[in-house]
């Protein structure tokens, strides 16, 4: 049976190979499934799930994947089959998908042939049945083990492929557990498009089953209600702030969750801020006493136990699987002498399956870099021959590469509604090249991105309203962007190499690879290579590994780095020496060491030694003593966690210029200037400035453009109007509102707020100037609502079109929050569409 078993599953995977070719205009071959295959493939998979005590669960999903999507469904109706194969290993959610009559209300499949074959079915069904309030829910056998250890376990550790269905489960139990307790939720995600997936999410689940008691926040306020659970779905920046701002930071009983925990892989890079914070956040979630549950998840993570036990020191209950419910193929092209191949690659193969092509001659760009016309043309043609009904994704190495790319592909027949693309002409310019892109059925996504476009986008996408979306490495960060197929060219992440270019790791591209295809949508996922031979010359792409499901082993700390530079580190200590330029590749390890030390004294020993620093009493002891010689106060540095105390106690003594106290004030941008000069010009003070400004806008004429910008930002000039000029028009224009929009959303509101922060703690602590440039606003009112999580642009329209009272007197946040809520609730129908769809999580 193991002989025919292979035959069987090499002859679908051939019919595939054939019928992919041909979509893709390589080959004139097609190959039809007969009636022997079907009678042997049934007879096989009867077998396995029935005969073999542990059946392959991988090889039942590919051969059924592959068959239900080659077979004629008018000849041969599979549904009955295949609905009692599933079933019996565990996987009745992917049955789901062959019945079109399922009851989702029930959770039970329509009628099948026999009453033995339903009450088999009721057995096997109602072992992964679950209740939230009066809804059920049809689960995978791995979902149910997650479902009842979140019951029981303190610490889980998830490890599981992207469509395992890993993030829907974990919020299907705290929906439970926020209906029978009082309890908080904090979760945290990396970027802010899962962030606002993620509360939509949670909206709508809760929705569902009539829970009314909850708070949704994308930020922390201390004065939390009290009579309501609290919902913190936040970024870890978000996270550390509150931190960093108060001691009543999370002080109800909690289950804290942090989704794409595999972020902390870069925790090594001394550039990467982002991972750091990351871990440390979750770190300070470790010291509190009232974190009832700690969940941790991502894709394929090696010994994620072992990843829990580190962080939280806590025994960790491992969940990890390798089993994907959704068939993942990777297709690619590859050379050999003067002839071209396409080369299909599946989980169950040890080789990849290959076929000679056909029309070699359509192929262009082979071993090259550059995004050329006549690529671009060919890439369109193969993207339309397999995607045709498709959702598709198209990897593209850079943001501006994302955009001349989507420029390129689909037709006008193709082209959405006008209302969208009329909406992103007026709130952000009529020549937006995402206006251009639509009207042929395409977007693009990547970081520069303004969030009212990021949020409405996203619907779009995933209401199948765009069929092809242009990506950049967001696509890694869990955005759950619906697709069957994904197309990439090459692992560059760059068009023309420089120093500092890198490339996508062989992690990174299972990631990709995994966005190909979704639990409960879609049998099988597909991954498109443009150019093998790319991959086979980057490093870390073996031929053996070569598109494997790789795993990804995590740091457990700043063990590693401490080691390797601990002679400097330490000298640095003995000698006092602030952090300064000459230390970027281990300078926030001093800063750590000194801010917790400044901060919990001879117990920070303990402290650092958990996180991998290892220090003796005799140097923590010295620490101490000499930093009881700086003059500015802890709370200061405190707040400024990521700074060196010695920096700060510099500025605190040096620094005697002015502030603007608001964006509208006269001189307001001679202070922005003169402050900025003083971070740039002082030794001491430089790497910080150098490490939150860009380049482009450090000195002179360009910095002065980034005070004004910033200044515009601040008072709540929209988007639209900052955009209005001269520099945003015709070609270069479009690269120019790129620009400007990253620097407004990455530099204004993020790092030169970090970078002034320290300077307004000393000087002007009560200044609203900073949360001015931080959320693009200075009305309360409308920097209540982006706080809230409201995009700006529709937080200013919001505003201006429904808000009689301009002023309006309040307590406190929460109560100004409270008639934000219900302002909005009662205009919500008047409100245009693609502007409700941004207000969803409020309703």
């Amino acid at each position: 049976m193991e002989e025919k078993m292979k035959q069987v599953l090499y002859k679908w995977l051939e019919i595939d190979l054939v019928n992919i070719a041909k979509k893709m205009g390589l080959s004139n071959k097609s190959c039809d499934v007969n009636l022997e295959l079907l009678m042997d493939t049934i007879r096989c998979l009867d077998y396995e799930s029935i005969v073999v005590k542990k059946p392959s669960v991988n090889y039942i999903i590919t051969v059924i994947g592959l068959m239900w999507e080659h077979v004629d469904h008018t000849k041969f109706d599979l549904r009955k089959f295949v609905i009692k194969i599933l079933s019996r290993i565990g996987y009745p959610t992917s049955a789901i998908i062959c019945d079109k009559d399922f009851d989702k209300e029930n959770g039970t499949f329509s009628g099948l042939d026999s009453w033995i074959d339903e009450v088999a079915l009721t057995i096997n069904q109602t072992k992964n049945e679950i209740m939230v309030a009066n809804q059920k829910y049809l689960l995978t056998d791995y979902q149910k083990q997650i479902w009842d250890s979140m019951d029981n376990d303190k610490v889980l550790g998830i490890s599981a492929p992207t469509s395992a269905g890993k993030s829907f489960v974990i919020l299907l139990k705290l929906v439970d557990r926020l209906i029978n307790d009082n309890i908080d939720i904090v979760y945290i995600v990396p970027t802010l498009s899962l962030l606002n997936q993620v509360t939509e999410d949670f909206n709508r689940e809760l929705k569902k089953v009539g829970v009314t008691d909850y708070w949704i926040s994308n930020s922390f306020d201390d004065q939390q209600l009290s009579n309501k659970k609290n919902i913190y779905i936040m970024t870890q920046e978000k996270a550390i702030a509150a931190f960093s701002d108060t001691e009543k930071a999370f002080t109800k009983r909690l289950i804290l969750v942090a989704d794409e925990i595999q972020n902390i892989e870069r925790i090594r890079e001394d550039k990467d801020q982002r991972a750091k914070i990351l871990y440390d956040t979750l770190i300070e979630f470790r010291y509190k006493d009232n974190v009832e549950q700690i969940i941790i998840s991502g894709p394929r993570i090696e010994e994620i136990e072992k990843v829990g036990k580190s962080i939280f020191g806590i025994e960790t209950k491992d969940h990890t699987t390798d089993i994907s419910p959704v068939l993942n193929l990777t297709y690619s092209i590859k050379k050999v002498d003067k002839k071209y191949y396409l080369k299909q690659y599946c989980a169950l193969t040890q080789e990849p399956l290959t076929l000679e092509i056909e029309n070699a001659e359509i192929i262009e760009g082979y071993g090259k870099k550059q995004y050329t016309d006549r690529y671009l043309s060919y890439l369109n043609n193969v993207v339309k021959g397999v995607g045709e009904n498709c959702q598709n994704i198209v990897f593209s190495p850079t943001s501006d590469s994302a955009r001349k790319i989507a420029m390129a592909l689909g037709d006008t027949s193709n082209g959405i509604e006008r209302e969208l693309i009329e909406y992103y002409g007026m709130t952000v310019r009529e020549n937006y090249s995402l206006c251009k892109t639509l009207e042929k059925g395409v977007a693009y996504h990547h970081g520069k991105l303004p969030m009212h476009v990021r949020r409405t986008l996203e619907k779009a996408i995933a209401d199948k309203k765009i069929n092809t979306v242009v990506c950049t490495t967001t696509l890694l960060q869990g955005v759950n962007l619906p697709a069957q197929n994904v197309f990439i060219r090459n692992p560059h992440l760059y068009v023309k190499k420089q120093k500092q270019s890198s490339e996508l790791t062989n992690y990174e591209m299972a990631n990709l690879r995994g966005r190909a295809g979704r639990l409960l949508k879609d049998y099988i996922g597909r991954t498109f290579v443009m150019d093998e031979d790319e991959f086979i010359d980057s490093e870390g792409y073996e031929q053996l590994e070569l598109f494997e499901d790789v795993t990804k082993e995590l740091p457990s700390g700043y063990e590693q780095k401490f080691e390797e530079y601990k002679d400097f580190i330490e000298e640095a200590l003995d000698n006092n020496t602030p952090v300064d330029a000459t230390m970027k590749k281990y300078g926030y390890i001093i800063s750590y060491i000194r801010q917790s030390v400044l901060k919990y004294g001879a117990e920070s020993r303990g402290r650092m030694k958990n996180v991998g620093i290892k220090l003796t009493q005799k140097q923590v002891a010295a620490i101490i003593l000499k930093l009881d010689s700086i003059d500015v106060p802890k709370e200061i540095c405190y707040k400024n966690r990521y700074w060196d105390p010695l920096v700060l106690d510099y500025i605190y003594n040096e620094y005697d210029g002015k502030l603007p106290n608001t964006p509208m004030e006269k001189g307001a941008k001679s202070k922005l200037d003169k402050a900025m000069r003083f971070l740039r010009e002082n030794d001491v003070t430089a790497e910080m400035y150098n490490k939150n400004i860009p380049s482009t806008y450090r000195k002179k004429t360009m910095r002065s453009i980034m005070s004004s910008l910033s200044l515009q930002w601040a008072t709540g000039k929209a988007l639209c109007e900052i955009l209005n000029n001269s520099r945003y028009e015709g070609d270069d224009g479009a690269d120019n509102i790129d620009s400007t929009i990253e620097l407004l959303q990455n530099t204004i509101s993020y790092n030169l707020p970090l970078l002034l922060k320290p300077l307004y703690d000393m000087k002007q602590s009560e200044s609203p100037f900073l949360k001015c440039m931080q959320v693009g606003a200075f009305g309360v009112v409308e920097r209540c609502m982006i706080e809230m999580g409201v995009p700006r642009e529709s937080a200013l329209y919001l505003y201006k079109e429904i808000f009689d009272e301009k002023e309006i007197k309040v307590k406190n946040r929460l109560e100004l929050e409270q008639i934000i809520r219900e302002k909005i609730r009662l205009e919500y129908k008047n409100i245009p569409y693609w502007i409700q769809v941004q207000l969803d999580f409020l309703i």
